[in-house]
């Protein structure tokens, strides 16, 4: 070893033994001081915070010419909108009115096609009357005419008959006899028979006697010939009354 080094370690060794007593006696002989805590003070100070909404905002920057076309826009929205309302109240006047007037034209058309048909029914309606009444009074002279042809050949038939005609003693004034005679076209008698008696039996055979001994009727011959209808129809079979008067009680 270095001879050099030799006091300084010996220095360095009393150095540390030297400390270590001071340390160890030297705790031990003061008592112990218990520090005691500072009192802390606070310091309280005004703080005045600046509000965010004082503070002026910087205004928002406008596009004008943005702005002018928006409105422009927002205006021809709204024009368009009082067009098309426009319209529709329009159309919907004009639908109304068509409407209308489709409903007068309906109903002056179905008064005026009442009218035609009533006109039509009472025009046939009079001429059906016109109609009805010439041939009503065509049937009517025709029927007087035919009445007044049978009454003309039944009072000749009646009369013929009379002619030879022989009442019975038993006969009284007032007697009544029906007979039915049944001629054929030549007016010859085919049948006659008592429809109605008298009640007294001589009487009711001296009529059939009577119509017996006349046979054949001219006149019914010769409307059987010019007028064979009204033979069928009210002649062929007749009906006569005879009524006994004139007698002396």
């Amino acid at each position: 070893m270095n001879s050099s080094y030799g006091p300084a370690i010996v220095i360095s060794v009393a150095l540390h033994a030297l400390l270590i007593a001071v340390m160890t006696f030297g705790w031990e002989a003061k008592p112990h001081r218990e520090l005691k805590p500072m009192p802390k003070f606070v310091e309280a100070k005004l703080v005045q915070l600046e509000s965010k909404s004082d503070k002026p905002k910087a205004p928002p920057k406008v596009d004008l010419r943005e702005k002018r076309r928006q409105q422009e826009l927002e205006r021809q929205r709204r024009a368009e909108a009082e067009k098309k309302r426009k319209a529709a109240e329009r159309k919907k006047r004009q639908d109304a009115e068509k409407k209308r007037k489709a409903e007068e034209a309906r109903k002056k058309h179905e008064a005026e096609e009442k009218a035609r048909k009533e006109k039509e029914r009472l025009e046939q309606e009079r001429k059906s009357a016109f109609e009805d009444a010439l041939e009503d009074e065509e049937f009517l002279q025709e029927a007087s005419d035919d009445s007044a042809a049978v009454m003309s050949v039944a009072q000749a038939i009646r009369q013929r008959i009379v002619q030879v005609w022989s009442r019975p003693p038993s006969a009284r004034n007032g007697m009544v006899v029906e007979v039915e005679i049944n001629f054929v076209p030549t007016g010859r008698v085919v049948a006659s028979t008592i429809t109605k008696g008298s009640g007294n039996a001589a009487v009711d055979r001296s009529v059939l006697t009577a119509v017996k001994k006349v046979e054949v009727f001219p006149e019914v011959e010769k409307v059987a010939r010019e007028e064979p209808s009204l033979f069928e129809r009210q002649i062929r079979t007749t009906k006569l009354i005879f009524r006994v008067e004139g007698l002396r009680q």
